[in-house]
């Protein structure tokens, strides 16, 4: 009798850790299948939303590509850390004129508070993508890109952006801009340490460009070509100082016997 109720006690154990195991292994497919799913989906989105870009050179459909899924990653990317950042300069342009990227673009575009650029070192630091890589511009506390240096032996190519998302392969990029609470044509530390009512950061030319804080904040949910992004709060107003009225509507980049001009 002891025998039987000892057998029967490894059986019970047995099929208890059997279903446990069972459980663990479907809901891990399952998670996985999700995910996997995810980005499926995500990836045939971009297909359906290439069809609506225009094209010019033979090149144009492979740079959008990768200049949307490198967008797409971006965003994943700044949402896992809860990075703060907002689409800007002419990227802004082509979410106003068209909810996306503009045909003729060779770039990203996002604006992120300057003090928040830390942020990133750490992310670069944790060698977090075999395809995408963040670099820092090493001066990126200096303010001005005029007080920085290029560092090509590092592959900092670049001086007014604080920072670049780029795609290993091709090097296309998402260039990470700095706005200030301060302008820094003022040089009073008391305004640098307390917060503005006013955002600063280049405009078109380089210049500096202070705008009302209410411009950007509160950032809203938008999409960008169908990407889940962050959007300043009146893009339009921002497009509208910074290039002009026409710039709400039209792009004065056009595809011409073959070729963008």
């Amino acid at each position: 009798m002891w025998h039987q109720q000892r057998f029967a006690s490894r059986c019970f154990f047995s099929l208890c850790t059997l279903f446990i195991f069972g459980a663990f292994i479907y809901n891990y497919n399952c998670s996985n299948s999700n995910f996997y799913d995810q980005l499926s989906s995500e990836d045939i989105l971009i297909e359906q939303t290439l069809k609506n870009i225009p094209t010019c050179i033979p090149n144009d459909r492979r740079r959008q590509r990768i200049l949307l899924t490198t967008l797409q990653t971006w965003a994943r990317l700044a949402e896992k850390h809860n990075l703060q950042y907002w689409i800007s300069s002419g990227s802004l342009v082509g979410y106003v004129q068209r909810h996306g990227l503009l045909p003729h673009d060779e770039d990203i575009d996002v604006t992120m508070m300057s003090d928040d650029t830390a942020q990133l070192i750490n992310i670069f630091q944790s060698n977090f993508s075999s395809n995408y890589e963040i670099k820092v511009q090493p001066l990126w506390k200096i303010i001005g890109y005029k007080n920085r240096s290029y560092f090509y032996g590092q592959g900092i190519d670049f001086i007014a952006p604080n920072a670049r998302f780029i795609h290993r392969k091709t090097r296309y990029h998402v260039d990470i801009w700095p706005a200030y609470n301060f302008n820094p044509l003022n040089s009073s530390n008391s305004i640098r340490e307390n917060q503005s009512e006013d955002l600063t950061e280049y405009d078109l030319y380089y210049d500096w460009f202070s705008y009302p804080r209410s411009w950007t904040y509160p950032l809203q949910i938008c999409y960008f070509s169908e990407i889940k992004v962050l959007c300043p709060a009146k893009p339009e107003k921002l497009v509208e100082t910074v290039y002009g009225a026409s710039a709400l509507t039209k792009s004065d980049t056009k595809c011409i016997n073959g070729s963008w001009g």
